[in-house]
């Protein structure tokens, strides 16, 4: 009896272990129970295999157990907790799109190459500079929609992305003159930045100025489920070559 009593206790446990995983922005420090089985986790592998099981079982799949940030789970395609932009029926398919591309430009900025994906420091970024990058990406497909020496055209998806991100203001005040408009560029920026605040993948970081955030371990390992996908390896390859013109510009003053 002792050992079913036993058994399902160490389910129980590994059970709670995933719910703590899906809060995102509790962290182990702030709470004694988290941390223990957190570090249950990380020694006892049967213990380990329970917990990856239940969290299989529920679409889920753990890529990290960080000693700060906690149990970090990624959903997994068509899972229970799987967000996908097109299931936000209270946005236009073109917010939508829009967002999407912010996503991934957050996303490619700060992480342009394989060596930055595995650097475990923290990242700041800011919702001016994700727009620059957003502007600066805009009048390079454009330049590649003319065809001209050379540049490949967009195919028509690509195309009326940018094309979309284009029409708005960057960061036109309102009649008050104290904030951005709902459809402008920078709000997006800040509506998406505010989000993974909220997922627990970022936090403020006013002492830099309004706009900046922290982009915090969480989000670098959800980046990295997902650096194979087109979208961001084509945004990396544009910031990549931003960021050696700009070095190139540097060196020769």
């Amino acid at each position: 009896m002792s050992t079913v009593v036993s058994a399902s206790e160490d389910l129980q446990d590994a059970a709670e272990l995933v719910r703590y995983g899906c809060r995102p922005r509790l962290r182990p420090l702030a709470d004694a129970r988290y941390r223990d089985l957190l570090q249950r986790y990380r020694m006892e592998k049967a213990f380990r295999d329970q917990v990856e099981a239940i969290a299989q079982g529920l679409g889920v799949e753990v890529i990290a157990a960080h000693l700060q940030e906690g149990l970090v789970l990624h959903p997994q395609d068509g899972g229970l907790f799987t967000y996908r932009l097109k299931d936000d029926l209270r946005r236009s398919a073109e917010d939508r799109v829009v967002l999407g591309l912010v996503h991934v430009a957050i996303a490619a900025r700060v992480y342009p190459t394989e060596h930055d994906l595995e650097d475990e420091s923290v990242k700041r970024v800011g919702v001016c500079e994700v727009d620059g990058f957003l502007r600066h990406l805009v009048e390079q497909l454009r330049e590649a929609s003319k065809g001209e020496d050379g540049l490949p055209v967009p195919a028509a998806a690509v195309d009326a992305v940018w094309r979309l991100y284009a029409r708005r203001p960057g960061g036109r005040p309102t009649a008050g003159g104290r904030s951005v408009t709902h459809r402008s560029t920078q709000s997006v920026i800040r509506e998406v930045l505010e989000w993974l605040v909220h997922q627990g993948m970022a936090m403020p970081a006013p002492e830099f100025g309004a706009g900046h955030y922290r982009l915090l371990h969480r989000f670098r390992l959800q980046v990295s489920e997902a650096a194979a996908l087109p979208a961001f390896e084509t945004l990396r390859a544009i910031r990549r070559a931003q960021t050696a013109a700009a070095t190139a510009d540097t060196e020769e003053v």
